[in-house]
């Protein structure tokens, strides 16, 4: 479970640097920085399969 709460912690932070650099660039100068949306978009999966995963083994865990 330590493996998947630092996964969790890490894609967290991918997602507040990646995806807020992409947000504040878009808002203040319109531009589309694909860089910074494949980040965030990698930063979305791997947050999503991190969730299933714990809670696919906490669902294991009680039976």
């Amino acid at each position: 479970m330590k493996a998947n709460t630092y996964l969790i912690q890490f894609t967290c932070m991918c997602l507040i640097i990646f995806g807020g650099t992409f947000t504040i660039r878009l808002i203040r100068t319109g531009d589309f920085l694909i860089d910074q949306l494949i980040g965030t978009s990698i930063g979305i999966i791997i947050l999503l399969v991190s969730i299933i995963w714990r809670k696919t083994k906490m669902h294991h865990n009680e039976n």
